[in-house]
């Protein structure tokens, strides 16, 4: 996975080997299996390259199928399924072999001015300097060194507040962004912000249970991801993340996903995920 800002960039060299079709670059990786958000952010991003670079992603709806290895390269099939005044829809079938592993419904919209408003942020968290960093947090937590950590070393994490139960379900707040400063294009930072989006959301689903997430007796996997981008925003400056997991039921966590950036809503996301004992 990505150790730098430069290597999360190169995730999406994509290359175009047909009309509406794209290779993608596979890093090297811990896991045995992709991480979502690369395969999330990538799809995303072959949907990119065939809209016009004005309409930007507004919202997306995907599944995953099965687990990507990381020994095949992915393909990345795009279907233009409308192009209106201002509005375009793409559909991406994500391909390692002969195996569909994940599907994208995405829709873009060219900028429009109309009504505004949005949510305020939670005011009890500490500003970012005061947070300790996740990765130092989790390996105090567990008494050893989490390797897998390493695979999100281009990310800067920290915990904005303690996990916690609460009447509305298991609560997490971190604030994240790139470790270093990204290129302008904002449809990079829509993608990274995709990617970044799947660190730590199913986590939250175990909060209310008080069992680690990393647990051995845990069986964890993204079902489906949805997202929305409200605002412009930079993935390289703080987001605050304020998740949340109102239902745990048939072995399936349910999350949502907030992100903040000036005090705005900018971003947000839903996930329901395999959450399986034994």
């Amino acid at each position: 996975m990505p150790h730098t800002v430069d290597d999360l960039v190169a995730l999406f060299e994509i290359v175009q080997v047909a009309d509406l079709k794209f290779r993608g670059p596979q890093p090297d990786t811990y896991f045995q299996r992709l991480f979502g958000g690369q395969v999330l952010a990538q799809s995303l991003w072959a949907a990119l390259q065939t809209v016009p670079e004005d309409r930007l992603i507004h919202s997306l709806h995907a599944y995953f199928l099965r687990p990507g290895t990381p020994e095949h390269a992915l393909r990345f099939e795009v279907d233009d399924l409308r192009n209106g005044r201002t509005f375009s829809a793409r559909r991406v079938a994500t391909r390692q072999g002969d195996r569909e592993i994940f599907q994208l419904n995405c829709s873009f919209q060219e900028p429009e001015e109309g009504l505004n408003h949005s949510a305020h942020p939670p005011t009890d968290v500490l500003p970012p300097e005061e947070c300790r960093p996740l990765r130092e947090v989790q390996e105090e937590q567990f008494g050893s060194r989490l390797d897998h950590l390493n695979e999100w070393d281009a990310l800067d994490v920290r915990l904005a507040s303690e996990p916690r139960p609460s009447e509305q379900g298991g609560v997490m707040r971190a604030w994240v962004r790139t470790q270093t400063p990204l290129p302008d294009d904002p449809r990079l930072h829509a993608a990274v912000a995709a990617y970044l989006s799947d660190i730590t959301l199913l986590s939250v689903s175990t909060v209310q249970h008080e069992m680690a997430f990393m647990s051995p007796n845990l069986q964890a996997a993204s079902i489906d991801h949805a997202m929305w981008f409200h605002r412009p925003f930079r993935a390289d400056r703080w987001l605050l993340y304020d998740m949340v997991s109102p239902s745990t039921a048939g072995a399936r966590g349910f999350c949502r996903g907030s992100l903040y950036q000036d005090g705005l809503l900018v971003a947000s996301c839903a996930q329901e995920g395999l959450i399986r004992l034994g």
